[in-house]
């Protein structure tokens, strides 16, 4: 109102100026020649008449004003709305002038900028195909939205992309991830793949490093699985050629003769796409996974098959080392079991153990026949009590049966084999056999129809069962070209028989059952088998009929029943429970199952309680478990003899002080062990290796053990070649490997030293064991003779050379048994290996011997994680 004022004022006053200045210029002109002669009246004519012409002009200039500015304060109005985000309504036109022009351009830029917002609200709601145009091809604003638009959209398909490939490599790192062999991996990972990618056929090859070939291990088409067997030298075909140029290979042009695998119900049709994808992890090509598809696979496909083809190469080689590790492992065993004890006590333990062995393997076969069994009569009735279900037959034009569905075993009892190929006419009742080829003729003169007939079949039992049947003729179909009969069993009277004869065989498997086996109803017996006297001396007709608590049976019997009952009642599911069963031969233990009974209506009406007497396994069991601990105490005593003659690193400290010992047997005893001997100035110290770990090694390693204390202090040999020589000696004539039959091949591995730390002199000879040496900050490896202490002559085996040593103050030595280089661990499951021993004791070699053994120990528990022990480990290091 303010600016409409002031607008206003702007227009009188000028109106009022031009009047004035009108009339003063008028009167001048009629006054100016003849003024002298103008009376008082005449000008106050003048005056008065001046006056009202002004006033005049100033009310007419208001109104006219008035009229000017009020479309003009609209439109500012409007405008003012706008620049504060608020969309008014249209305007009213006051006038078909240029304000009236200019108030319906602003209308239209109103309208414009609702329409902006309407189609931004809708992006921004996700409505990404709502219609939109710009106002000119200059709208920056609505050519802005557009772009937004399309952006927003691209961005979401990005989004929705990487989403849909990050859930699939997670759920398919679950399946690489719980399979443990490479058939079943196969199996699950292809079955997921094809489903994920939409593929019709997949095959999975492996790498076969040995023949250097690539073996088919798993195929799949059509949701089956194919038995094939194929191989491919490296290069030959598309798979070859994938793993030599280690690249995808993508062909949307197949020749007719390259894929041979075909689906009985689309017939004859071919992939039109073919993906080829090398499973390569570290630069090796472990395997190669082909599919094939009937449109070609998108970017988005490829790219979830080129990432997940990097994960299976690796869980591949995961398989193939831990398959690798447990045949040496299980090789390794079997030698070891061919020791024969030297120790009576030992010997003793070991047969006492190989008996026990034997009994619960007994004990165990015979627990697994009775678990087959048990499980056998399960599945036998629950196959009785499976509901048929509909048989889809699909037939040739002649009426001869190309597939049908493997419920026909269950309607008719025929496998599908035994039907497929044939003519099945033959088994229509001839009564109805007229029905039968009536229903193909007009099968055949409508298309995509559907024609309905019932007739009686025979099963394979020789029984006639009435069909309904309900075919559709698909001839011009190009995927299937036949007839599809959609067949079931509607034979009430047969149902009504085959429900009565199933009862009457549960009641026979009931009741000549060893089980216990009793139906309750609310509470109520409604059923319970012969069993029951043998257990209580009552006959069956005493607890018919009556509530669990109104009988004899003890209290705790029927708390046990009760319980489980309403258990079941909560969960509808099969409950499982051991449980006391005090009867008339004492006390029992019962494995008892309770199964749940349901009614037309899917409610349970009644529960089965199925009681197994587990009597005799439980004492097995017991059993089982005290000669457990009878071999577990022996081999714990065995173990403090072994620690009793073995030294630790509080000895060898006591000597050698700026030393340590780690010492990480793999099993209670182990086969390595430390050897230390001081003779006057002379310290001999050994790290010994025998063959295998636990009992086995353990025994070989007393027979080292008491050998080289012989060879050092009854014979006094100081030469570390000579004491090598006559233990290797001692053990073969001790295993008797010097004879024609001896088929021992067990023996050890060392690493012996000599030290006089008065001069700093050091002796060493080893057997397949090296000496690492730091001398003036560097390290220096002195490799062992490469045969064993005993196992038989080695192929060109001479006497073991000895090596002499002079160090000084702050140089030290390693030396250590395989267990610690040979561990399994990091994050590729690999050896530790020898270059990180070395590397380790370049880094360590400075420290204080007992800080170095923490690094030594830490380093090696941290690369072994989660992975069980290997070996034995044993490493000694000393600092002079």
């Amino acid at each position: 109102m303010r600016v409409n004022f002031k607008i206003n004022f702007k227009i009188v006053t000028l109106v009022f100026a031009v009047t004035v200045v009108s009339i003063v210029v008028f009167g001048y002109v009629v006054f100016h020649s003849n003024i002298s002669q103008v009376n008082h009246d005449q000008l106050m004519i003048y005056i008065y008449t001046g006056m009202t012409i002004s006033l005049f002009a100033i009310l007419a200039s208001g109104i006219y004003g008035s009229v000017l500015i009020k479309p003009l304060s609209s439109i500012s109005h409007t405008l003012s709305m706008v620049s504060k985000g608020e969309l008014p309504e249209k305007l009213e036109r006051m006038s078909s002038d240029e304000f009236g022009m200019m108030q319906e351009r602003v209308d239209e830029l109103v309208e414009m900028l609702k329409k902006n917002a309407e189609f931004a609200q809708r992006i921004g709601e996700g409505q990404y195909d709502a219609s939109f145009g710009s106002a000119s091809d200059n709208d920056t604003l609505g050519v802005a939205l557009m772009n937004m638009r399309d952006n927003l959209v691209i961005n979401d398909q990005k989004e929705k992309e990487r989403t849909w490939i990050v859930m699939g490599l997670a759920e398919a790192s679950e399946i690489l991830r719980t399979r443990d062999s490479l058939e079943a991996l196969g199996d699950d990972i292809l079955k997921y793949v094809l489903n994920k990618v939409d593929a019709i056929q997949g095959v999975f090859y492996v790498v076969n490093d040995e023949q250097k070939t690539i073996d088919l291990c798993n195929s799949f088409a059509y949701n089956r699985k194919k038995y094939l067997k194929q191989s491919f030298r490296i290069g030959e075909g598309l798979v070859g050629q994938a793993v030599i140029e280690k690249e995808m290979v993508l062909r949307t042009e197949i020749p007719d003769h390259y894929v041979t695998v075909t689906s009985g119900i689309l017939g004859d049709r071919k992939p039109s796409c073919v993906l080829i994808m090398p499973l390569i992890t570290n630069e090796d090509v472990y395997g190669v996974i082909e599919l094939a598809g009937f449109s070609k696979f998108d970017s988005s496909q490829i790219k979830f098959i080129r990432e997940l083809s990097t994960m299976m190469a690796s869980t591949i080689f995961n398989i193939k080392v831990n398959e690798r590790t447990r045949r040496l492992l299980s090789e390794s065993q079997e030698m070891s079991a061919d020791l024969k004890e030297k120790q009576e006590v030992l010997r003793q333990n070991a047969e006492e153990m190989q008996a026990t062995q034997e009994e619960l393997e007994q004990s165990n076969k015979k627990l697994a026949e009775q678990i087959e069994e048990v499980n056998h009569t399960r599945n036998r009735m629950q196959l009785l009590l499976e509901n048929a279900s509909e048989v889809i037959t699909i037939y040739e034009e002649d009426g001869t049966i190309r597939y049908i569905s493997p419920s026909v075993e269950t309607i008719l009892g025929y496998t599908s084999k035994e039907l497929q190929n044939t003519c099945d006419v033959e088994y229509v009742h001839p009564e109805e056999k007229k029905i039968f080829i009536d229903l193909f003729a007009q099968l055949k003169q409508t298309y995509g129809s559907q024609v309905t007939a019932q007739f009686r079949y025979m099963n394979k039992q020789g029984n006639y069962i009435w069909i309904e049947a309900t075919g559709t003729n698909f001839m011009a179909n190009s995927a299937i070209r036949g007839y599809i009969l959609n067949s079931r069993d509607i034979t009430e009277r047969r149902t009504a028989e085959q429900e009565q004869r199933m009862r009457s065989k549960m009641q026979a498997l009931s009741e000549n059952s060893t089980d216990l086996i009793t139906r309750l109803e609310d509470g109520t017996i409604s059923y319970i088998n012969p069993v029951i006297k043998t257990y209580t001396g009552q006959e069956v007709n005493i607890f018919l009929n009556k509530k669990v608590e109104e009988t004899s049976l003890d209290v705790s019997v029927l708390e046990n029943w009760l319980r489980i009952v309403e258990q079941v009642n909560g969960s509808g599911e099969k409950v499982s429970a051991e449980m006391d069963f005090p009867s008339e031969m004492g006390k029992r233990v019962m494995q008892v199952n309770a199964i749940p009974e349901f009614n037309e209506h899917e409610n349970i009406e009644s529960v089965l309680v199925v009681s197994h007497d587990i009597t005799d396994r439980k004492l097995i069991e017991l059993e089982v478990q005290n000669k457990n601990k009878k071999i577990n105490d022996s081999i714990n005593y065995a173990k403090r003899i072994q620690n009793a003659i073995l030294p630790d690193s509080k000895v060898l400290s006591d000597v050698l002080p700026d030393s340590f010992i780690l010492y990480k047997p793999r099993d209670v005893v182990s086969g390595d062990f430390p050897w230390f001997v001081r003779l006057n100035d002379d310290i001999f110290i050994a790290a010994v290796d025998c063959t295998g770990h636990g009992v086995p090694g353990a025994l070989l390693s007393l027979i080292g053990y008491f050998l080289l204390n012989d060879i050092v202090k009854s014979r006094k040999i100081t030469d570390p070649g000579q004491i090598l020589d006559l233990l290797d000696e001692g053990v073969t004539q001790t295993l008797r490997q010097d004879q024609d039959n001896s088929m021992t091949k067990d023996g050890m591995d060392i690493a012996l030293c000599r030290i006089n730390a008065q001069n700093g002199v050091v002796e060493y000879a080893g057997a397949h064991r090296p000496l690492y040496v730091i001398k003036d900050g560097v390290m220096q490896e002195i490799k062992g003779n490469k045969f064993p202490i005993g196992g038989g002559t080695a192929k060109n085996q001479t006497n073991f050379t000895s090596h002499k040593l002079c160090l000084e103050t702050s140089d030290s030595i390693y030396f250590s048994s395989d267990g610690f280089p040979d561990q399994f661990g990091g994050p590729e499951l690999r050896k530790f290996g020898s270059k990180r021993v070395r590397e380790l004791i370049e880094r360590v070699h400075h420290l204080p011997a007992s800080e170095a053994a923490m690094i030594f120990d830490k380093e090696w528990e941290c690369w072994r994680g989660t992975e069980k022990q290997t070996d034995d480990v044993l490493l000694i290091g000393i600092k002079f």
